[in-house]
Formats: structure tokens, C-alpha cells, sequence
């Protein structure tokens, strides 16, 4: 691919959707990277976590910054949280009373809470990997104007890397939101797991000069910035 702003065989819809970041926009983020012993620690994370400096990608493209990385993950949650409210209410009635994955009383309905959970398992594998691989952005990445492609030229990404990424990133986002629909110690505990686990990617996000957590490290994926063209 040359070296320029917009990479090739992208996808039919991007020239509709908006244009990558042009080379000569993109500014150094010299003032997120440490320079010192001291910005290594509290105040150097801080500084990386909150910072809204752009970075120059491959060829010319622009790493995401975490403020809205971390937003659109957040509205990705709160989809598939309401979705999995419908999924707990509608179809855990099927196999136990409407809407009795936690009965009265606070105690689980196992069958019901694990008919749900494949249920949403397969949910969540189609909302991230799908809407990753196939379009290249979930519905909070789009809100945010954000697309994830492959590491070395942005295109999107494969089938494969979906999933590897998922298993980082959209897994634990998946446990992360039982605690809103199982109120329920099961349903506490590992939606503790989850928010932890996603702290985690977001600590080794902040710590990247690329931007690149776990998640991306392992799929050799990138997220990156993109502009919307005038109307």
C-alpha cells in the first residue's frame, strides 16, 4: 500500500461515512509521553489516560485517544445491557417464570441465567466481532468517529482478528454488564471481573505509544481517528 492518507480497499461505505486523517493534520502527542522518571507514575498516567493529543499512525493515519475510546466502549455497554435486560426478561421466561432469572428472594435460576448467557455470548460476538470486521466500528465507535483497522495499513481487519479482539475486549465488556441485568452475587462477581479486566486493557492502552492494549497488541490491530467530510 503507498504511503498515503487513505488507504485502499477499505469497504465500499467509507467514502460516504467520512475520510481518514490526512498526513499533515496529525499532530505529535509529545506532551502525553513521558519525558521523565517522574511522569511514570500517577501523574504520568493521569496525563496519558485524560489526553486528547493526536498521534501520527501508519501512513498518516491517527491513533484514538482514551477519552473517547473509553466513551464509546461505554455506550457499547449500555446497548448490549439493555439488550440483555430484554434477552433476561423475554427468554428466561421460557424456561422459568417471566423475568425470574433472579427469583424472589435473590436467588438465581441457573437454567434461565445460562440459557440468557449463551444467548448473549452470541450477542456479543456479533455486535463486536461482526460490527468490527464488517464495517469496522461499533455503534459507540461510530458515535465517537472512531474505526479500528489492521496495524500496518488500517484496512479492515479479518475475521480472525475479530475474535482474538473479542476475547480481550468484548468478553469481559459482556461480564461487565451482568451486573446491571443479574442483580445476583454471580452476576456482581463477575461483573467485578469484567470492570476489572477492562481497567486492565485500558491501563496497557494509556501505557502504548500507539495506542494499542492487549486487545490490539495480539489481533495487530489499531484504532484510529477518522473526519467527517463537509456537508
Amino acid at each position: 500500500m503507498a504511503a498515503s492518507g487513505t488507504p485502499q480497499g477499505d469497504g465500499p461505505g467509507l467514502e460516504q461515512e467520512g475520510i481518514w486523517e490526512e498526513p499533515g493534520e496529525a499532530t505529535g502527542d509529545a506532551e502525553s509521553e513521558p519525558t521523565t522518571a517522574a511522569s511514570a507514575g500517577t501523574e504520568g498516567l493521569t496525563s496519558r489516560l485524560t489526553s486528547t493529543a493526536r498521534t501520527p499512525g501508519p501512513a498518516g493515519l491517527t491513533y484514538a485517544d482514551v477519552p473517547n475510546r473509553i466513551m464509546a466502549l461505554v455506550i457499547d455497554i449500555i446497548v448490549l445491557s439493555v439488550i440483555g435486560f430484554a434477552l433476561a426478561w423475554l427468554f428466561g421466561g421460557l424456561v422459568s417464570e417471566p423475568g425470574a432469572i433472579d427469583a424472589p428472594g435473590g436467588q438465581l435460576d441457573l437454567v434461565a441465567f445460562l440459557v440468557v448467557l449463551v444467548l448473549q455470548l452470541a450477542l456479543s460476538i456479533a455486535y463486536f466481532a461482526g460490527l468490527w470486521t464488517f464495517l469496522g466500528a461499533t455503534a459507540g465507535m461510530r458515535l465517537l468517529g472512531l474505526r479500528i483497522g489492521d496495524e500496518a495499513d488500517g484496512r479492515l481487519i479479518s475475521w480472525r482478528q475479530s475474535l482474538i479482539r473479542w476475547l480481550f475486549l468484548g468478553l469481559p465488556a459482556l461480564l461487565a454488564s451482568l451486573a446491571i441485568y443479574v442483580p445476583n452475587t454471580i452476576g456482581l462477581i463477575l461483573g467485578a471481573l469484567g470492570v476489572v479486566w477492562l481497567l486492565l486493557l485500558l491501563y496497557t492502552i494509556a501505557q502504548s505509544p500507539t495506542k494499542q492494549g492487549l486487545q490490539d497488541r495480539y489481533a495487530h490491530t489499531i484504532v484510529i481517528k477518522v473526519r467527517r467530510r463537509a456537508v
